[in-house]
């Protein structure tokens, strides 16, 4: 009992980490409000985020204190791709932890894929489809709901959903 004691008393005692760093209200320049980004986000002191990819694919990854912290991807497809092979096949999303799953969004506790509404793209034979992941650990569905269909509303509205290069 004296050992339980102890165990609980040096965990207890830790302060919790806290977040001192400002959430951006952008994944590498594709609007996402600070609102919906924030869960996803873990304690820490710097954030800063590293865009990468050719054209037709765009991923950024947030660090947080030199960690991956979130990881979304804008990627341009050929027409006839579907929501359910993006989601299940290219980002592996386990169908046992997919808490909501509709005509747009694939949603679970960890990552989201969303296919974003794209008329021009659409008229030229592709599709857009958007994903963003929490590297560390899961939030609850809601708040990658929000997340996913907030960023993939944005793409929808931005330049990678009205020209032609992605």
């Amino acid at each position: 009992m004296a050992t339980g004691l102890t165990l609980a008393s040096c965990s207890s005692g830790t302060p919790e980490e806290k977040r001192t760093y400002a959430t951006p209200s952008s994944l590498c320049g594709t609007a996402l409000p600070a609102s919906a980004l924030e869960p996803l986000l873990p304690a820490g002191k710097k954030i800063s985020s590293v865009r990468s990819g050719p054209s037709g694919f765009t991923r950024c990854r947030l660090l947080v204190d030199g960690r991956i912290a979130v990881t979304s991807i804008i990627e341009q497809w050929e027409s006839g791709t579907t929501l359910t092979n993006v989601a299940y096949t290219t980002y592996g999303l386990p169908s046992g932890r997919v808490k909501k799953e509709n005509s747009r969004y694939v949603i679970s506790d960890t990552a989201a894929v969303g296919h974003a509404s794209c008329g021009k793209l659409q008229k030229e034979g592709h599709e857009i489809f958007t994903m963003i992941r929490k590297e560390q650990g899961g939030v609850d569905a809601a708040a990658m709901e929000k997340a996913i269909t907030k960023f993939t509303d944005a793409v929808s509205a931005s330049k990678q959903c009205t020209e032609s290069n992605a």
